[in-house]
């Protein structure tokens, strides 16, 4: 088992109720525009994917990129996840909070500093694609979805306990321009991590794609290419009742998270 370290770096889990001052500084904080409402849970929302989003899951589908597993794609730019099963049928998408700085690349070293140390420009949301799975993570989240444990790049439900930062409101926010607030990880809507991710994602692994914002597809992802022929998918998913959660598979992933 891995040697439990002192803080969950670069993750999203950052700002817990139980020690803010020890690890939270102003200083550090992403600027919090002015919202047009404080909704208590995200607001319903459009399923909208852009044009990008459409085309590179069509490529993914056709090439069987994810191997016969549950996928997801990530849109920074839009700040949407969009969830899939193994044969490509959506499943559900949700609005995504992600790190508070832009950029592709995952800066080196970010997993083994704690939260507080993680330089403003470090905190990104690192592009790629990404063999994910179900682990334990010790705080407030028992559990999240890690896509790379190293960099402590995870998925997992939005944590509310810092009210300055107004996670909540950013979530349910119309527009993607205010949802760069994390250390790196990917904050999604509570219900949607328990209703479609834990579902979908149930056994032993999962491939998450992460789209970049400044470098070209291409770069991130080296056999994608485009098809101006082929027709996009369509990502958007019918209302339904979500899946029972199935069983989690075992892992003996932990990490201590820098509350």
């Amino acid at each position: 088992m891995r040697e439990l370290r002192n803080a969950f770096a670069g993750c999203a889990l950052a700002v817990g109720a139980l020690a803010v001052g020890a690890i939270w500084s102003p200083a550090f904080a992403a600027p919090v525009p002015a919202l047009a409402f404080d909704d208590a849970e995200p607001a319903e929302a459009a399923e909208a994917a852009s044009e990008l989003v459409e085309r590179f899951a069509a490529w993914l589908i056709a090439s069987r990129d994810n191997q016969g597993l549950p996928f997801a794609i990530v849109d920074k730019i839009g700040a949407r996840v969009f969830v899939f099963d193994a044969d490509g049928r959506p499943l559900g998408s949700a609005p995504v909070l992600i790190g508070s700085a832009p950029g592709d690349h995952t800066a080196p070293g970010v997993g083994e500093l704690a939260l507080g140390s993680i330089a403003p420009e470090a905190r990104t949301t690192a592009a790629g694609r990404f063999r994910a799975t179900f682990g334990p993570a010790k705080g407030e989240v028992a559990e999240v979805l890690w896509l790379d444990y190293d960099t402590a790049l995870s998925l997992h439900p939005v944590i509310s306990g810092n009210q300055k930062q107004r996670r909540l409101q950013r979530l349910a926010s119309p527009t993607p321009l205010d949802n760069r607030i994390t250390y790196g990880c990917i904050n999604v809507p509570a219900a949607f991590y328990d209703e479609v991710v834990r579902p979908a994602f149930a056994g032993a692994a999962a491939v998450v794609y992460v789209l970049p914002e400044e470098r070209e597809l291409e770069e991130v992802f080296a056999d994608f290419r485009w098809n101006a022929d082929a027709e996009p998918v369509d990502v958007a998913v019918a209302k339904r009742a979500p899946d029972e959660p199935g069983e989690k598979a075992p892992s003996d992933l932990s990490r201590q998270l820098g509350f």
